[in-house]
């Protein structure tokens, strides 16, 4: 039982070491002078410490609930710590994916990067349409019609990215104009 116990707060430990190490990472491409040609289309900043407190709460409620559950109180359960255990692991996977995910523009290429897929890069021109949904999100597809990536409108240079596809002439139609 205690095995297990010291088992979790390892786990606990290396997901904290890899939170901040994904945090120390992404905080590297922070670049407040924006150029108009290099950028990086990201998610918004809020939803990356939205995910790291998730994260550090479901760490905190797992330590306290350990620190119970070795005590020997009745009314702590595995259960509670498998939830908080749980609860932290989706945190850490949001700050992943706001890490990582993105489009980087260079001049007129873009790298397409999302969690769990290749890096994709392609030229402007092989941006074949843009659509702007319902809710003023951004979806790209290429020139066969396939969907490379949906940007919400909240995302950081979202305004950016538009700006240079409309001087490129790529057709943009707003669903919600319809």
């Amino acid at each position: 039982m205690i095995e297990t116990i010291i088992r979790y707060i390892v786990i606990a430990i290396v997901l904290g070491v890899i939170g901040e190490v994904i945090s120390h990472l992404s905080s590297k491409t922070i670049d407040e002078n924006i150029s108009t040609t290099h950028y990086r289309v990201k998610a918004p900043a809020v939803l990356k410490y939205a995910c790291m407190s998730q994260f550090i709460l479901g760490l905190i409620m797992f330590l306290v609930f350990s620190y119970f559950y070795l005590k020997g109180n009745e009314t702590v359960e595995m259960g509670h710590l498998y939830v908080s255990s749980i609860f932290g692991a989706i945190g850490l996977y949001g700050v992943a994916w706001a890490s990582i995910w993105g489009v980087k523009v260079d001049d007129s290429q873009l790298e397409i990067h999302r969690i769990f897929h290749v890096k994709k890069v392609l030229s402007i021109t092989d941006i074949g349409q843009v659509i702007i949904d319902k809710k003023e999100a951004m979806i790209l597809y290429d020139k066969m019609g396939k969907k490379l990536i949906k940007i919400d409108a909240l995302s950081d240079h979202y305004d950016h990215l538009l700006n240079l596809l409309k001087s490129q002439n790529i057709e943009i139609s707003n669903k919600h104009l319809k």
